[in-house]
């Protein structure tokens, strides 16, 4: 019973180490005014990308969207990283995107996955999901949920992406 086990939690890692090295997926995605908009011009140009799926109803969300929001200076100027939020609010709740947006002081760039065809393509079922790619576009770490604190291992995470 041990050795099925012991495969088992190794292949598990496995898969887990690789999928932590694959390509962001990029399907065309939408801006806050509907107009269509790639992904693919926002990650993958040899800086490190922090990618946060949200949604206008969801608080976890906000919250780490606000605690995210006084590192971005930071990222920007000192590494050249890009930040995107990614909102995964169907189409009716997109006009409250900008408004929210605005009374929040967010300074990201923010798309819409109306379609849902991000949220497929990567497999998660809740949100908030928090991805951090290298500069060729490859998801170096996920993370599920919001935990305070966490924007601390972004910065370092970022500071180690920006240094290679």
């Amino acid at each position: 019973m041990a050795k099925p086990l012991s495969l088992f939690v190794f292949f598990l890692g496995l898969s887990l180490s690789l999928s932590a090295q694959q390509t962001f997926p990029t399907p065309r995605l939408a801006t806050v005014d509907l107009r269509p908009a790639e992904l693919q011009e926002y990650i993958g140009q040899g800086k490190p990308t922090v990618i946060a799926i949200w949604a206008t109803w969801c608080q976890p969300c906000h919250a780490e969207l606000d605690h995210l929001k006084s590192y971005l200076p930071k990222w920007q100027n000192e590494y050249g990283a890009q930040f995107l939020a990614i909102s995964v609010d169907s189409r009716s709740m997109v006009s409250r995107i900008k408004p929210l947006v605005s009374r929040k002081g967010w300074k990201y760039d923010v798309l819409v996955d109306t379609n849902g065809k991000l949220q497929s393509m990567l497999g998660f079922r809740s949100i908030p999901q928090m991805y951090v790619l290298d500069g060729a576009g490859k998801v170096v770490r996920e993370f599920s949920g919001y935990q305070p604190g966490r924007e601390v291992e972004v910065d370092q995470l970022i500071q180690k992406l920006a240094a290679k």
